[in-house]
């Protein structure tokens, strides 16, 4: 279970560092790339699968910390829910600045909770 895990992490923090790329490739002109929406998307889902493996085994010692997995998991939900609302717009979006901005709230609560 270990493996699954370090690779499910792997590849959460691949897609994290995908949705920050794909929105600095297009900041000159910022816009809500399916590619961010996917991205956040996939993180999402890959954080819940990891939260769900700690808890279900014992991959990790200690229990997870509640408080910080819920304000993670509120922070991506409202970033996928205007990324994938987003996308349609034309290129001048300010929007893409707000989920770029929820991205990065998110990576920096992970690092530094």
């Amino acid at each position: 279970m270990s493996i699954l895990y370090t690779v499910l992490l792997v590849l959460h923090i691949v897609c994290w560092a995908a949705a920050l790329v794909v929105y600095l490739r297009d900041i000159r002109a910022p816009r809500v790339a399916p590619g961010i929406a996917h991205s956040i998307a996939g993180a999402l889902v890959t954080g819940l699968i990891l939260v769900a493996l700690w808890e279900m085994t014992d991959v990790k010692d200690g229990d997870p910390n509640h408080v910080k997995i819920g304000i993670k998991l509120l922070v991506a939900l409202i970033a996928t829910v205007l990324a994938f609302t987003q996308q349609k717009k034309p290129a001048p979006n300010p929007m893409a600045h707000v989920v770029a901005g929820l991205v990065v709230v998110n990576i920096v609560i992970a690092l530094v909770w």
